[in-house]
């Protein structure tokens, strides 16, 4: 056993600390992982938010969209029917001549 360690102590550890990683760089890679997992946490926050209102936004587009499908269609049927009566008046001018 080593002359400097007490019963309970950690030797190891607080050699490889010491002599490979100073604490120093140990403190500050661990609070760069922090402050960077809180970061990627925040930003994925707001990516949830954005979806959230071009979900909404993508909601309101369709219904404006099946609400123009649906004038078109009567448009359309307004169309016909004009045509229609064009054609039979254009035909019973013909008739009278």
């Amino acid at each position: 056993m080593d002359r400097d360690t007490q019963p309970g102590d950690l030797p190891r550890l607080s050699k490889v600390i010491d002599l490979k990683l100073p604490l120093t760089w140990l403190l500050g890679v661990a609070s760069m992982i922090i402050v960077g997992g809180f970061g990627l946490y925040q930003q994925v926050g707001n990516q949830g938010e954005v979806l959230k209102e071009l979900k909404d936004q993508l909601k309101d587009l369709k219904i404006t969209v099946n609400a123009g499908n649906n004038q078109a269609a009567t448009i359309q049927g307004e169309i016909a029917i004009l045509k229609f009566r064009i054609e039979n008046i254009e035909a019973d001018k013909r008739a009278t001549k």
